[in-house]
């Protein structure tokens, strides 16, 4: 089941939060709505329910782990810069507007003493969606609720290959085209040749093309977007309860693509990291609200 919020319509600061119906069940999808530069904002948070007693399968091809989720709660696009700006009041993106997604923050950006997640858990918005009393708080999707959500949650057999269908131009904003050529030929022969087929590329406003099963926009391209965990490519060390991997490593994984890579990096199986505190014009982050 979908955690429980109790929500009201309430007015706050020009912050309000919506309470939608959905039939049979009844879903609360928390929304944080203010102004700015006179446009209405707004931070989504989209339900996904856990597995229950049946996982789903985490990885590629014939690598899958079985994996068991709890519920929880996903912000429907990417962190914008008009949220960041919001909340810390600055915008460290390369290239402005306030509808893309916030990038040019590391790692450690969001989750270092008095960095975004301080600052969203200890102000209105949390206390907007969650309720003063609840024990709920933000944070960075671990990589296997990451991909879960991304497979569009109990949906995941649905088996696409990018987050909400198999055409990665209508859910993802990516560079150049992976062909059957380029697999012939491989990375080193690709990259001396310099066989690419798209040019300079950009980020885009968010939720501008289409949401997978759930509703959840850019899980592929735009910008890559960062998980709680610490990289661990043998898939022994991935926790199969839904919980972020924190042992050894150096670096902190990214997924999802970017509006410049290949669209194979832009599926819902491709696993990447870097250091926590690196960051460019590519990477970025989404929220997820559950229990503390």
């Amino acid at each position: 089941m979908i955690p429980s919020l109790s929500l009201g319509v309430l007015t706050r600061h020009c912050c309000s939060v919506r309470v939608a119906i959905s039939i049979p069940h009844v879903v609360t999808t928390p929304t944080y709505r203010w102004k700015a530069d006179g446009s209405d904002l707004e931070l989504r948070l989209i339900p996904v329910e856990g597995t229950g007693a049946q996982s789903y399968l985490f990885g590629r091809n014939s690598n899958r782990k079985p994996i068991e989720v709890k519920s929880f709660f996903i912000s429907a696009t990417p962190v914008t810069q008009a949220l960041w700006l919001h909340v810390m009041g600055n915008n460290p993106a390369k290239y402005t507007g306030l509808q893309c997604p916030v990038e040019n923050v590391s790692w450690d950006h969001i989750n270092e003493q008095g960095g975004f997640l301080d600052r969203i858990n200890s102000g209105e918005i949390l206390a907007s969606v969650a309720g003063v009393q609840n024990q709920m708080r933000f944070r960075l999707p671990s990589e296997t609720e990451w991909e879960y959500a991304a497979r569009g949650g109990p949906h995941w057999k649905d088996g696409f290959i990018y987050s909400g269908s198999n055409e990665p131009d209508e859910v993802a904003w990516y560079g150049p085209r992976w062909t059957k050529t380029h697999e012939l030929l491989g990375w080193d022969m690709v990259r001396r040749l310099r066989l690419f087929n798209k040019g300079p590329t950009r980020i885009h406003d968010v939720a501008t093309k289409a949401p997978n099963q759930l509703g959840i926009y850019d899980m592929s391209g735009n910008v890559w977007e960062w998980c709680e965990d610490v990289c661990a490519d043998d898939l022994a060390l991935v926790p199969d309860d839904g919980t972020p991997f924190l042992g050894q490593g150096d670096e902190r994984r990214l997924r999802g693509g970017c509006h410049h890579n290949w669209n194979l990096h832009c599926t819902v199986s491709w696993r990447y990291g870097i250091a926590p505190d690196a960051h460019d014009g590519c990477i970025g982050f989404r929220l997820v609200l559950a229990s503390a």
